[in-house]
């Protein structure tokens, strides 16, 4: 089957809710009006969001895409007399977490280097290091209020000392301060959100056909209204456990004629790919299982639990590599978080 457009990210992240994102909320397709839509107004005030670009990510290996950035998008300030690039980190979390500002600031410190030094290599003199802006979009079952300051991660910092520590404030995007029947942006802006906070709060599965009216209402070009379908489909079975039967159902009730048959067996080829993906997975887990056990000997049984429920074939590989490198099983516990 041949991969979308939004579906060539090279990296796929583990966590179901980070891989959609990445294809949708976080994709330069969708990325302008959910954040203009959810986002703090100075973003849309002083960012250019309309011409979004994905940012170069050669300077992190597959398992540092993993640990510390879902994506970047790159785009310029709205002031036309201004030069200066934007690089917007992104990054989705389902559990409140202070130590995000530690994992987006590794990323941020990363990409100027990479940058900084591909401009010594050209030798050209002239480095300007892009703004760095950083997003975290939360959607959880737990309340997460307040801002995400990063020098907040230190409460005996001296106030001697604090010119000397790095001070920056991350954006927050709480789904969680969203109403369902008045979510903003565009149809496929609402359809996105809305699956979040759904898969989120357990009620995805009865509100299916609902979603897909958002993206039948969306002016969207016929395969990006299939693609977008499929991208929540997706979804759906691995954070809410939809059935193929259930998700064929929700299409029906919304859309009609040959969309409708072309988007069912769109997802059922899926379903069929995923399957395959599972059976390969089942292998990996005893691999992945037996090399733990011989490694550190006892493991505890949240973190066998957590493994043995994996799906993704890709992210066993990733965590094998985690494993193989590791020098305590927390360490592991702390991949899988």
């Amino acid at each position: 089957m041949e991969r979308s457009e939004t579906d060539k990210p090279i990296w796929r992240p583990t966590n179901p809710h980070d891989r959609f994102c990445r294809r949708t909320a976080f994709h330069p397709l969708y990325a302008p009006d959910f954040l203009k839509s959810y986002g703090d107004p100075v973003l849309r005030e002083l960012v250019d969001l309309d011409h979004l670009q994905a940012a170069p990510t050669t300077h992190l290996s597959d398992e540092l895409k993993e640990v510390i950035m879902d994506a970047s998008l790159m785009t310029r300030l709205l002031d036309t007399q201004s030069m200066s690039e934007i690089l917007l980190h992104l990054e989705h979390k389902s559990k409140p977490s202070r130590a995000v500002a530690l994992q987006l600031l590794a990323e941020v410190g990363l990409s100027l280097h990479f940058r900084w030094f591909l401009d010594k290599r050209r030798e050209s003199g002239t480095f300007v290091p892009p703004i760095p802006l950083m997003v975290v979009v939360y959607n959880g079952a737990e309340d997460w209020e307040g801002e995400i300051r990063f020098q907040d991660l230190f409460p005996d910092l001296p106030e001697r000392l604090r010119p000397f520590v790095p001070q920056f404030r991350v954006f927050l995007i709480n789904l969680r301060h969203f109403q369902y029947g008045n979510l903003p942006g565009r149809p496929e802006t609402r359809a996105i959100a809305e699956s979040m906070m759904r898969a989120t709060d357990g009620t995805f599965i009865d509100y299916l056909p609902g979603i897909f009216a958002h993206v039948a209402e969306a002016d969207l070009a016929e395969p990006l209204r299939l693609d977008l379908t499929r991208s929540i489909s997706s979804y759906g079975t691995y954070a809410a456990q939809a059935t193929s039967e259930q998700i064929a159902n929700a299409i029906s009730s919304v859309f009609k004629g040959q969309e409708a048959l072309k988007m069912i067996e769109t997802i059922k080829n899926s379903f069929v790919l995923e399957g395959i993906e599972i059976g390969q997975a089942k292998g990996k887990i005893e691999t992945l299982l037996a090399f733990l056990y011989a490694r550190f000997k006892s493991v505890p049984k949240h973190i066998t639990d957590a493994i043995s429920q994996m799906t993704d074939p890709i992210a066993l590989d990733s965590l094998a590599t985690v494993v193989a490198n590791s020098t305590s099983i927390d360490e592991v516990a702390d991949a899988l978080k």
